[in-house]
């Protein structure tokens, strides 16, 4: 979905190649078509371009799959617990096997209050606290949510039950001129794994649940901490009817 006016920040923890700005960047305003890229403390004002090539680069894909959500509706057959229990020493074994794995930049996430432009020179909109995003993981009826997480997060690495938090930030901002309404966003990169739990005799597992797991990469903006992805300022015409919606993914903002 294509907005009236995009200004992107980029934040990277890969190795990026990049120029420290001044220290008069701070209440810099940042132009349509500019990208604020950073890494470990250093940023690199980039185009669309470069920031596409550093995307290409990580392996992460500009568009979002569609959830498999037929793959989280799948029921276990009703006889699967008397066929484990035929086969006594093999009923309590349980394996989790990983079927395919996505890296992709995620929908909107928002940053900041909605903000209506108003006035001949426009409203200024920072980045404000108390916005969220999560780790997350989604398993089909029957499966334990929370054992998963733990075991997940053993394979990976990753903390499922993880939260990161917005914080105020006068360092950029961006107007939202009269007539539009604007929104500080987050398109963090997210890694989608999907999975099967299994039970049974090695040989002759059978399948007892799907799961989904979402997870985040460290980042931040300035001295906050947040997830890597790409903090936009999602701008439209101020809607006639409902809320502002999403410039990446659909729903409107609160």
């Amino acid at each position: 979905m294509k907005t009236l006016s995009l200004t992107s920040i980029l934040l990277a923890i890969a190795a990026v190649t990049a120029s420290p700005l001044p220290e008069s960047g701070a209440g810099k305003t940042l132009q349509e078509g500019e990208f604020l890229l950073m890494n470990q403390g250093q940023l690199e004002i980039a185009n669309e371009t470069r920031v596409h090539e550093f995307l290409k680069s990580e392996g992460i894909s500009l568009e979002a799959p569609e959830i498999d959500h037929d793959w989280l509706n799948f029921t276990a057959p009703d006889k699967i617990d008397a066929n484990i229990e035929a086969r006594d020493s093999c009923s309590n074994t349980v394996a989790t096997v990983t079927d395919k794995t996505e890296r992709f930049l995620d929908w909107d996430v928002q940053m900041s209050p909605v903000v209506i432009g108003a006035g001949n020179t426009g409203i200024d909109m920072y980045i404000s606290s108390g916005w969220s995003v999560s780790n997350a993981v989604t398993v089909s009826p029957g499966l334990s949510n929370g054992a998963l997480k733990t075991y997940l997060g053993v394979s990976f690495g990753v903390d499922y039950t993880k939260t990161w938090t917005t914080t105020t930030t006068l360092q950029y901002k961006v107007t939202v001129l009269s007539g539009q309404a604007g929104v500080w966003v987050t398109q963090p990169w997210t890694t989608r794994r999907y999975g099967r739990q299994l039970r049974g005799c090695p040989g002759s597992f059978t399948t007892i649940g799907t799961w989904m797991a979402d997870s985040h990469d460290d980042g931040s903006y300035g001295n906050a901490k947040w997830v890597s992805g790409i903090i936009t300022s999602c701008i439209k015409g101020v809607p006639q009817n409902g809320g502002l919606t999403r410039c990446h993914g659909s729903g409107e903002f609160r």
